[in-house]
């Protein structure tokens, strides 16, 4: 049965932040996520427009209602809006002993007021000498304790200032700084570096301080969790989705999606291998060394993005067989080729080499060429693909084939190209059937 954890805070009209980031980031990771809302937000990706605050007896109803029938194993507050919110929350967690991580939100990250001036004592005062911990980032730092966050130093007085208001913990999330957040926790002080992570960080916060909800619940240590948490994050900024007019919503799926996208390749690699023993014809345009496939990831930029054969496509009398398995990272010529064709259509993620004696055939047949250059760019990109000029050749088609000279400045290879492995497969017995019986 999954663990039931509790978010306390307010809607997210745009469903970045919010109570919609908290239960995406509870489902995803494997737990049951009940909220008691406690403002509704007109709210997107260029900021907060209004916010319409709930009454005190439907929050109130909402947390009985969910306390009187889940055992809720954690919780966390985000935005309380009124003093007399704070109050009404801070009662109910005492009350029921529900322990619980306060993460004290001001304003949106994407633009706008979420907690009234008069309410931020009654949080000091009220509600953080309940907290489990309490996560802060260096402006809500330097709301709660006056002092301006700007180093590691002024981070450790704020976190001394703010464990005096009686919390088990504080954290000081350093996404402003140097991505180093700072535990504190006693007297002990914890130092946790992070990557600085390109992407749109609408609801990062509200990811963060739910993840760690999140693990506290699965009875991780606070470090551990504060450690699982800010890698969770991380993962989720680095998904994030370009939506909006403004500042795009971190995915807390996309871990899974990349799993899920790793998985969906894998399975088109196996169909198309299947599809390439099956059909005689292929043997007459498999290179004597055997060839190769391999299919990318969407938007890879690693070898550990491609799939391929850590073996070959070998010959075995008149039939071709797969030697070895499927795995990542298993070819790192073939990583290049695909790399390359991907920096011309970010939907070339598929190739095959075949006997490069079938490159005029494939002219021959109308198939659209393209020559791989090495060279640089002007503006530094290491490699990029420079079409040659073919009958039906236009800039906006994808090519069928890609070919690559030697030094020498001879034909020394070349690949089948597609959008996938399986694509790829069907236009190699396509044109093995073009060539007919004819050897090579």
């Amino acid at each position: 049965m999954p663990k039931v954890v509790l978010t306390i805070g307010g809607s997210d009209s745009g469903g970045g932040a919010g109570i919609q980031a908290d239960l995406k980031t509870f489902s995803v990771l494997g737990l049951h996520g009940t909220c008691a809302i406690t403002a509704i937000t007109a709210q997107n990706t260029l900021g907060v427009q209004q916010v319409f605050g709930l009454e005190p007896d439907t929050i109130r109803a909402q947390l009985n209602s969910i306390t009187s029938d889940f055992s809720v194993a954690y919780a966390k507050t985000g935005m309380l809006d009124t003093t007399k919110n704070v109050e009404i929350v801070a009662e109910h967690l005492r009350k029921a002993k529900i322990p619980f991580v306060l993460d004290p939100v001001i304003e949106a990250e994407a633009g706008g007021r979420l907690l009234k001036p008069e309410a931020l004592n009654a949080i000091k005062e009220r509600l953080i000498p309940l907290a489990r911990v309490v996560t802060p980032n260096i402006f809500e730092a330097e709301a709660l304790t006056g002092i301006h966050v700007r180093d590691m130093d002024s981070a450790n007085l704020a976190a001394y200032n703010i464990l005096d208001l009686g919390p088990g913990a504080v954290i000081i999330k350093g996404g402003h700084l140097d991505c180093i957040d700072l535990l504190l926790e006693g007297e002990e002080i914890h130092h946790l570096p992070g990557k600085r992570v390109d992407g749109q960080n609408h609801g990062v916060g509200c990811t963060y301080s739910a993840a760690l909800t999140s693990f506290l619940a699965l009875d991780f240590s606070l470090k551990e969790a504060a450690k699982n948490a800010k890698r969770f994050a991380e993962e989720s900024l680095r998904g994030s989705m370009r939506i909006g007019k403004g500042v795009g919503p971190v995915n807390q799926v996309a871990s899974l999606h990349e799993e899920a996208n790793r998985f969906r390749v894998l399975c088109d690699m196996q169909k198309a291998l299947d599809l390439i023993r099956d059909e005689s014809g292929i043997f007459e345009i498999i290179p004597e060394q055997g060839a190769n496939l391999g299919m990318a990831i969407p938007e890879a930029t690693l070898s550990g993005d491609i799939a391929a054969l850590d073996g070959r496509l070998v010959k075995v009398g008149k039939q071709v067989r797969q030697s070895g398995c499927i795995r990542f990272g298993a070819n790192s010529h073939l990583t290049r080729i695909i790399l390359a064709a991907m920096s011309f259509d970010g939907n070339a993620r598929a190739v095959m080499n075949l006997k490069m004696e079938a490159l005029p055939d494939c002219i021959v047949k109308g198939l659209v060429t393209t020559e791989i250059d090495w060279n640089p760019k002007p503006s530094g990109k290491a490699s990029n693909i420079l079409r040659i000029g073919t009958s039906n050749d236009t800039a906006s088609v994808l090519p069928d084939v890609i070919f690559e000279r030697d030094k020498m400045g001879k034909d020394h290879k070349y690949w089948l190209l597609g959008c996938s492995a399986t694509q790829v497969a069907h236009k190699a017995v396509k044109f093995a059937g073009l060539l007919g019986d004819r050897k090579l």
